[in-house]
């Protein structure tokens, strides 16, 4: 299942929070894409976390794996998680 996730830096934490593990987070995440787990991921422009794609059976493992980001472990980082479907109008239309 595709599933779109919203990663959401905690806003009252300071940035000399998020400094020192931002290079394992890059790695870890890294990591996730190439086994497959990440399929697209984006930085969102207004500084507050990071957009992507996974590919997992359902949202509560998509949220289980992402739980071991090193932001999120340190309480950093949250996330919103939404499984997809194919649109109906376009199931419709085939």
């Amino acid at each position: 299942m595709k599933i779109f996730v919203v990663a959401t830096r905690d806003p009252d934490k300071p940035a000399e929070d998020f400094a020192p593990l931002m290079d394992p987070e890059a790695d870890y995440a890294l990591k996730l894409y190439k086994e497959g787990f990440i399929r697209e991921i984006y930085s969102r422009t207004d500084g507050k976390g990071a957009l992507c794609v996974v590919e997992a059976e359902n949202e509560d493992i998509a949220l289980s794996k992402l739980s071991e980001l090193p932001l999120a472990k340190a309480g950093l980082l949250s996330f919103e998680v939404y499984g997809t479907s194919a649109y109906r109008g376009i199931i419709r239309g085939i």
